[in-house]
């Protein structure tokens, strides 16, 4: 298993956030979609043409998580996720990263507005 960390020291002086993040594989099991998540609606035709993309191609972005009770909450990427279930994938690249509630939430109203957008054409 390949793991990335990244600590304060290098990433960007600029940035004000320093979270620490490790990159790895993780089995599906122990992904759960969070319950905070402001996307609701997915619509199947796009998750099934997402779902024969990530076949093809594979999954080409990690899904940011966050450890919760033993498991792997999904802060983004629940589309993602879903369409690669769908593909029958056993395991996904994530962006593990240390991440409180407010934070996560905070992260999931901003993906629920850039993805948003970019699906309705704007």
């Amino acid at each position: 298993m390949l793991v990335i960390q990244k600590n304060k020291e290098q990433r960007n002086a600029k940035q004000t956030i320093t979270p620490t993040e490790e990159y790895r594989t993780i089995p599906v099991s122990e992904l759960r979609e969070s319950l905070t998540n402001p996307r609701k609606d997915f619509a199947e035709e796009s998750l099934h043409e997402l779902s024969e993309s990530i076949k093809t191609k594979g999954l080409l972005s990690p899904l940011l998580v966050r450890s919760v009770a033993g498991q792997f909450e999904i802060v983004a990427g629940a589309r993602r996720y879903r369409a690669a279930v769908l593909a029958g994938l056993a395991e996904l690249p994530v962006c593990v990263r240390e991440l409180g509630d407010a934070e996560a939430q905070e992260l999931q109203v901003i993906e629920l507005s850039v993805v948003g957008k970019s699906f309705l054409g704007f």
